[in-house]
């Protein structure tokens, strides 16, 4: 736990782990707050000076969630390093966030809650749209380049990100599938990286 956090912010950091475990092991609407401040070592009150409600809570996780995305998805266009260098780069930074524990925890709370939750599947899903811009940005800068054929930026940027997530998170996150080794992680970027500028760069060479 970082020593240099307040009292009251170690009580805070304490209450989310307990929220993210209590949600993971027994969903949203089974966790009690009594529970929750029981896990956390914490008073209920404490827990409700820093969270009105259990669903506020739930914000909060859907909010780290979205933090540990933004992070990994910043990727700036160069007109120096080569397409594939710029993709390996980037799918390089998504398998770092896939393969983060806490980011698993966080994606299995989520995911479970929107099968149940269809209004909050649309906001999650709405957000999320807003939050993993960065590839699509990318994508724009090099079709006005020309190193891109001309084609929706969105789409094309989802499409290798769906790509990676095949291999890369959907199985483990749904399945429970061991992580690829370094090996197999390197030739599913690599493969995945060729494939895309195969099929959408002027030159996939350069």
């Amino acid at each position: 736990m970082n020593t240099h956090l307040t009292l009251s912010e170690r009580k805070r950091a304490a209450i989310v782990d307990a929220a993210l475990l209590e949600f993971r092991e027994k969903g949203f609407p089974s966790t009690s707050m009594d529970a929750l401040s029981a896990r956390a070592g914490v008073s209920k009150r404490t827990v409700y000076n820093h969270f009105p409600s259990k669903e506020a809570l739930f914000q909060e996780l859907v909010q780290q969630m979205f933090d540990f995305v933004s992070d990994h998805t910043l990727v700036s266009y160069s007109t120096e390093l080569t397409l594939a260098d710029q993709l390996t780069r980037f799918a390089r930074s998504e398998l770092t966030l896939f393969q983060s524990p806490r980011f698993q925890d966080l994606a299995k709370v989520l995911l479970v809650e929107c099968v149940h939750s269809p209004d909050l599947a649309d906001e999650t899903r709405t957000r999320f749209e807003q939050q993993e811009k960065g590839l699509d940005t990318w994508v724009a800068d090099a079709i006005a380049d020309g190193r891109l054929k001309p084609v929706d930026a969105s789409y094309a940027a989802n499409q290798f990100i769906g790509v990676l997530k095949a291999s890369l998170f959907w199985p483990q996150l749904l399945m429970n599938l061991p992580l690829p080794t370094e090996e197999q992680c390197t030739y599913i970027i690599d493969d995945s990286v060729q494939m895309f500028l195969t099929h959408h760069a002027i030159d996939p060479s350069n």
